[in-house]
């Protein structure tokens, strides 16, 4: 009994391996009667093994070769084989007619197929039965076709990227995570004059000086892309600032890197992209139609713009002198649904007072002396349009009680007219005065101002957003070198560092107008020192001359700049607040030079 047992067990073990083999096997006894059929070989003949149980191979496995007919039946034609005396090397010899054989299922498909045909003996060597065991040629040649079609196609896609790569306009590097350069494409000679192919991406990146976030930051290029990419983080559009020998006044670049995963999601490489930035984008990066501006302390008056332009509010600008308002009332005006109506300017403070109702709401004939013919006021011109009134503060208070009435009922009286005319208007003011203080003085009224600045927009002056001088600087040389029909390409860095210590109370009209004198005087292609007007030069002899060991020795600009704000901090007894103050910086780039340099408050 416990023989039998083991032996069950053993059948259906065996069963179990048969069963779960790719292969498609079917056994028949010595007569040729099927006794079993695998999983495999149920798909591939279309027969279910409780069909064909017990039936003859030769009626069920129809296998072909050309018109060589049923080899199956030729073979178990073999007397000796029925008999179980044939031996393997005869049953190999009367197998293989055509190894390439065809099996027709029971669909009628044919599929091509391979096989082979073994004797089941018992323990004295007598044949017992059979073994067919067949599989589809296609399979396997399919897996071959594919793994060379996809072979194929990998190598044409990577000609195809190489191609893609090597045409743009971008510069491509494909760094390890030694930082070593993997790949680069031609561009990135053509961006930096040099092409960082072998060796280290970081020694490579020493012989060029990147700026960021400022022109006087100097940060090696691998440290801004690849530190942060290593760590898993993408950088995406980082405006960097770029000296090398093909670029001695430097470039503007957009860098742009993300990290490469192997499949355990680890960081292995890092691809970088970078490219130029002309100047005409670079001024359509940083500003809001037509108003320049990069630094932090813009953004939120660009913010308030946007929001300003999507509804018909009452907007109230102020600033100092020369900060721009105008720009931005019509910034406003340009981009709201109203820009296909007229822009009407006022400037409160031109006009004589005598004059003004007449110029804002318009007049009569004969409404007073020298009014020979009806006169449409600047409200009425602004009909479905804005109207900017610049110098609110200079209004005179008569006045301001008939505008806050024009303003509430939306409806104007010419001088002299006894007609209501009804208005659709949007109204922008602006001033360089603090109303507040002025309503207290009872010269200007309460009520209008409240009327009037509904959406208050505050314009920073320019000592306070020194790091948008380049770009106004770039904006304005070339605006009058085609105005005046210079070839000014650029400014030189002495004059730009002039600029940058300079407070200019004029503000941006100030620094627009020193560019226009600057391009009239220069001669050469390269804005100079010596083309600044006199209050900007007289800073040079005004300047403290840093100590050296060497009185001729020319010190490096970071280390200048380092005693720099060493030597603030000292003087303001470590007071980062001052020592910013003094510098004309603001604190936050005060703190982050002193990180940079290695400084503490107490140095």
């Amino acid at each position: 009994m416990k023989a039998q047992h083991t032996h069950t067990e053993n059948e259906e073990r065996l069963s179990t391996i048969l069963n779960s083999v790719s292969d498609a096997i079917i056994a028949t006894d010595q007569k040729g009667l099927i006794t079993f059929m695998n999983p495999a070989a149920e798909i591939l003949t279309g027969w279910e093994f409780e069909e064909v149980s017990g039936k003859d191979v030769t009626d069920i496995l129809n296998i072909y070769a050309g018109n060589a007919g049923n080899l199956i039946k030729k073979i178990f034609l073999i007397e000796a084989l029925q008999k179980g005396s044939v031996t393997t090397e005869e049953l190999s010899s009367a197998s293989e007619v055509d190894r390439n054989a065809c099996l027709i299922a029971k669909s009628g498909r044919e599929i091509p197929i391979d096989y082979n045909i073994t004797p089941i003996k018992d323990g004295q060597a007598n044949a017992t039965g059979n073994v067919i065991t067949f599989h589809e040629i296609i399979k396997y040649k399919t897996k071959e076709e594919q793994l060379n079609q996809t072979i194929s196609e990998l190598r044409h896609q990577t000609r195809l990227m190489k191609t893609v790569f090597d045409s743009m306009s971008e510069g491509i590097v494909v760094l390890s995570l030694a930082g070593h350069v993997l790949f680069i494409n031609p561009s990135i000679q053509q961006i930096f004059g040099t092409e960082p192919l072998g060796g280290l991406f970081s020694k490579w990146s020493e012989e060029h000086s990147v700026f960021y976030p400022d022109k006087e930051t100097r940060v090696p290029i691998d440290q801004i892309l690849a530190t942060q990419i290593f760590r898993g983080e993408a950088v995406r559009d980082q405006e960097l600032f770029v000296r090398s020998e093909k670029h001695t006044e430097g470039i503007y670049i957009m860098a742009s890197a993300l990290p490469l995963f192997d499949e355990n999601q680890e960081v292995v490489a890092c691809v970088c992209v970078v490219r130029n930035i002309v100047p005409a984008e670079l001024e359509t990066l940083h500003s809001f139609d037509g108003i320049v501006g990069k630094s932090q302390i813009m953004q939120p008056m660009f913010a308030l713009m946007q929001r300003a332009v999507e509804s018909d509010i009452a907007v109230f600008i102020s600033g100092e002198s020369g900060t721009g308002k105008e720009l931005v009332a019509h910034a406003i005006h340009a981009n709201s649904p109203r820009k296909g109506g007229p822009f009407i300017t006022v400037n409160c403070a031109a006009i004589p007072e005598t004059l003004i109702e007449s110029e804002l709401f318009g007049h009569e004939r004969g409404a007073f002396t020298g009014a020979t013919t009806k006169r449409i006021g600047k409200f009425e011109r602004a009909n479905q349009g804005t109207i900017f009134l610049d110098e609110i503060g200079d209004m005179q208070l008569a006045l301001q009680a008939k505008l806050l009435r024009v303003l509430q009922e939306r409806r104007i009286q010419r001088v002299g007219g006894t007609g209501n005319i009804p208005i659709d208007i949007r109204v922008v003011t602006a001033t360089n005065q603090n109303l507040e203080a002025a309503m207290e003085a009872g010269n200007f009224r309460e009520d209008l101002f409240y009327r009037i600045a509904t959406f208050p927009i505050i314009v920073p002056p320019l000592r306070d957003r020194r790091e948008d001088i380049p770009l106004l600087v770039n904006h304005f040389l070339k605006k009058y070198s085609e105005k005046l029909t210079k070839s000014i390409r650029a400014i030189s860095a002495d004059a730009l560092r002039l600029l940058m210590q300079y407070d200019f109370p004029g503000n941006v009209r100030e620094l627009e107008n020193t560019i226009e004198r600057a391009v009239l005087l220069e001669t050469t292609e390269l804005l100079q020192p010596s083309s600044l007007p006199p209050q900007i030069l007289s800073m040079i002899s005004s300047q403290p001359i840093l100590s050296s060991p060497n009185a001729t020795e020319i010190l490096p600009f970071e280390e200048v700049e380092r005693q720099t704000l060493a030597h603030a901090l000292k003087v303001m007894d470590n007071n980062v607040t001052k020592a910013a103050q003094a510098l004309k910086i603001p604190r936050t780039t005060f703190y982050r030079k002193l990180k940079l340099y290695q400084l503490s408050e107490s140095d």
